[in-house]
Protein backbone atom coordinates (compact mmCIF):
# COMPACT_ATOMS: atom_id res chain seq x y z
CA UNK A 1 0.00 0.00 0.00
CA UNK A 2 1.03 3.41 -0.74
CA UNK A 3 0.22 6.31 1.28
CA UNK A 4 -0.91 9.23 -1.14
CA UNK A 5 -0.86 13.02 0.27
CA UNK A 6 -3.28 15.67 -0.71
CA UNK A 7 -2.59 19.43 -1.16
CA UNK A 8 -5.77 20.82 -0.92
CA UNK A 9 -8.42 19.99 2.00
CA UNK A 10 -11.48 22.16 1.63
CA UNK A 11 -12.49 20.81 5.28
CA UNK A 12 -15.90 20.01 3.61
CA UNK A 13 -15.90 17.48 6.42
CA UNK A 14 -17.62 20.50 8.44
CA UNK A 15 -20.17 21.65 6.30
CA UNK A 16 -19.21 25.01 5.94
CA UNK A 17 -21.78 25.01 2.44
CA UNK A 18 -21.65 24.37 -0.37
CA UNK A 19 -20.10 27.91 -1.85
CA UNK A 20 -17.30 27.53 0.93
CA UNK A 21 -16.31 23.97 -0.24
CA UNK A 22 -16.33 25.12 -3.76
CA UNK A 23 -14.46 28.29 -3.05
CA UNK A 24 -11.26 26.56 -0.98
CA UNK A 25 -10.56 24.51 -3.50
CA UNK A 26 -10.95 26.69 -6.64
CA UNK A 27 -8.40 28.64 -4.86
CA UNK A 28 -5.98 26.36 -3.78
CA UNK A 29 -6.01 23.97 -6.72
CA UNK A 30 -2.74 24.00 -8.95
CA UNK A 31 -1.59 21.65 -11.77
CA UNK A 32 -0.95 18.26 -10.10
CA UNK A 33 -3.03 18.65 -6.87
CA UNK A 34 -4.84 16.00 -5.29
CA UNK A 35 -8.06 17.12 -4.06
CA UNK A 36 -9.29 15.53 -0.57
CA UNK A 37 -13.10 15.28 -0.48
CA UNK A 38 -15.36 13.36 2.41
CA UNK A 39 -17.95 11.15 1.15
CA UNK A 40 -18.81 9.27 4.55
CA UNK A 41 -19.77 10.18 8.24
CA UNK A 42 -23.21 11.84 7.43
CA UNK A 43 -24.95 14.29 5.52
CA UNK A 44 -22.94 15.28 2.66
CA UNK A 45 -25.05 16.73 -0.09
CA UNK A 46 -22.57 20.35 0.42
CA UNK A 47 -19.60 18.67 -0.47
CA UNK A 48 -21.89 16.58 -3.44
CA UNK A 49 -23.26 20.23 -4.81
CA UNK A 50 -19.93 21.61 -4.61
CA UNK A 51 -18.45 18.86 -7.05
CA UNK A 52 -20.35 19.96 -9.43
CA UNK A 53 -18.87 23.54 -9.63
CA UNK A 54 -15.48 22.54 -8.81
CA UNK A 55 -15.51 20.11 -11.73
CA UNK A 56 -16.97 22.86 -14.32
CA UNK A 57 -14.81 25.25 -12.90
CA UNK A 58 -11.66 23.47 -13.24
CA UNK A 59 -12.36 22.21 -16.98
CA UNK A 60 -12.78 25.74 -17.98
CA UNK A 61 -9.68 26.53 -16.44
CA UNK A 62 -8.09 23.90 -18.59
CA UNK A 63 -7.85 21.22 -15.52
CA UNK A 64 -8.23 17.83 -16.93
CA UNK A 65 -9.69 15.53 -13.45
CA UNK A 66 -8.07 11.73 -13.41
CA UNK A 67 -7.56 8.81 -10.73
CA UNK A 68 -4.51 8.84 -8.52
CA UNK A 69 -2.71 6.15 -10.50
CA UNK A 70 -3.02 8.12 -13.68
CA UNK A 71 -1.20 11.39 -12.07
CA UNK A 72 1.47 9.34 -10.25
CA UNK A 73 2.01 6.78 -13.55
CA UNK A 74 0.84 3.88 -10.78
CA UNK A 75 -0.40 0.11 -12.27
CA UNK A 76 -3.98 -0.52 -10.65
CA UNK A 77 -2.89 -4.50 -9.46
CA UNK A 78 -6.53 -4.88 -8.31
CA UNK A 79 -9.90 -3.57 -8.79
Amino acid sequence: MLTIQWDVDPTDWSRPGASAISSRVLAQTRPGSIILMHDGGGDRSQSVAAADTILRTLSRRGYRVVSVETLLGLKTLFR
